[in-house]
């Protein structure tokens, strides 16, 4: 009885999650964040789930948390200065005249460096709207262009470079004790060159369009002013940035970077009258960050019955070294794509004995972050992504979504996987 109630819980939280479905009150609508809390409320009254466990989730998840708000404070600054637009304008301006191969080029680029120097998610929430704008202005009825531009965005990030470029990435880290500069030394090869082997794939799969649109007309650029508080604030995120290896060098707590960042983009913000506390308050979103803090206690109740323990028997079954590794990342980028890779991860973090090292984990994080890309329900920035482009009344075909990632993923992962099994 227990095993299917919290069977049922998991899959009822993901798929309220996908599905967002309206509330007849007041006409509201399901989000991820009020998904999770009907997940946990329901494991709390069957008892799967007890409050000693909240208090025990809340000591692993705060840090973390508390970073992912930094760095949206610190993103909602540069964003309000308007630092965002005017890298679209500089786009935009390279763009007209030239061929649709460099600004493919361009834009995947950006969608590459944006999620490592924030996070996913906010890269996501970022570009998606910016692209869509760019791609319609440049290529006006022209549907393939918006296409390819659209999925560099989402497929281009790939294996987490940093621990901070990926929410789940900086809970399970936490919780496993993996520092930042051991997992970047690992992970930042791995990311590159899942990056360039994705970029070689996508220019294979839209090559048509890639050569067929025709190149905007060329015109005098638009001459937009910067804010005066733009440069300090960009200064500001190379500064953060930087500031994490330096820190972990010291053994400081990496929270602490985004959490002094954000005090001074908000002393920024009020200097240069960027905008206001509020307004830099709204660009972080309460409900990612319960959805993050929700479905950890979801996977909490899938332990109660036993599931972490038979995914730890099929990992400790396989032959310790490639065999091990491989199994993990494919069964955790699987199990990502099928149930989000928020749940997933967590499985795999409390199902990875550390008595093994830190490559198991590193195995399950790859997994976890190609993953996803294999169906829509693989990741919040996935499910951020199909929402953002249906706002903007562009719809993808899941058997698209299904075919584009399979013919990335598939590669990646195995070149990612390889990668990380040939260290000693």
């Amino acid at each position: 009885m227990d095993e299917a109630l919290a069977y049922t819980t998991l899959g009822l939280t993901v798929s309220l999650a996908v599905l967002r479905p309206r509330i007849g009150w007041r006409d509201l609508r399901f989000t991820p964040g009020r998904a999770a809390l009907v997940g946990v409320t329901l494991l709390l009254l069957t008892g799967l789930l007890t409050p000693a466990e909240l208090v025990a989730a809340a000591r692993v998840q705060w840090r973390p948390l508390a970073a992912l708000v930094g760095i949206m404070v610190i993103a909602g600054v540069v964003q309000e200065v308007g630092a965002f637009d005017r890298l679209a304008g500089w786009i935009e301006a390279q763009a007209r005249g030239r061929s649709f191969g460099r600004t493919f080029t361009a834009v995947f680029a950006l969608s590459v460096v944006t999620p490592s120097l924030l996070n996913n998610d906010a890269a996501i929430l970022i570009l998606t709207p910016m692209v869509v704008a760019l791609a319609r202005r440049l290529y006006p009825g022209n549907p393939r262009a918006l296409l390819a531009l659209a999925f560099a965005v989402f497929l281009a990030p790939g294996v987490a470079p940093f621990i901070v470029s990926n929410p789940m990435n900086m809970i399970v880290a936490e919780f496993a004790g993996l520092h930042f500069n051991s997992y970047a030394a690992v992970m930042v090869p791995i990311s590159i060159a899942g990056a360039l082997l994705t970029y070689v794939v996508m220019r294979a799969m839209f090559r048509d369009v890639l050569r067929r649109v025709t190149p905007p007309a060329a015109t005098p650029p638009t001459a937009i002013h910067p804010h005066a508080g733009e440069r300090p604030a960009v200064i500001l995120l190379v500064v953060v940035f930087c500031a994490y290896p330096i820190a972990a060098a010291f053994g400081a707590q990496i929270w602490l970077v985004p959490g002094v960042g954000a005090l001074a983009a908000l002393v920024l913000a009020r200097t240069h009258r960027i905008a206001s506390v509020r307004k830099v308050a709204s660009h972080v979103s309460l409900d990612i960050l319960v959805f993050l803090w929700g479905i950890f206690l979801v996977v909490q109740g899938l332990r109660a019955v036993g599931l972490v323990d038979v995914l730890s028997h099929v990992y400790a079954a396989s032959p310790s070294g490639a065999p091990q590794l491989a199994t993990i990342g494919v069964t955790s980028a699987v199990g990502s794509a099928l149930v989000d890779n928020h749940p997933m991860s967590i499985l795999n973090m409390m199902a990875i004995h550390g008595g093994a090292g830190a490559r198991p984990l590193l195995a399950a994080l790859i997994g976890g972050d190609i993953g996803p890309r294999l169906l829509p329900i693989g990741s919040l920035a996935g499910l951020l992504w199909m929402d953002l482009l249906r706002r903007a009344g562009v719809e993808i075909r899941t058997a698209t979504f299904v075919r584009i990632g399979v013919l990335v993923v598939l590669p990646t992962l195995a070149l990612s996987l390889a990668m990380l099994i040939s260290l000693r």
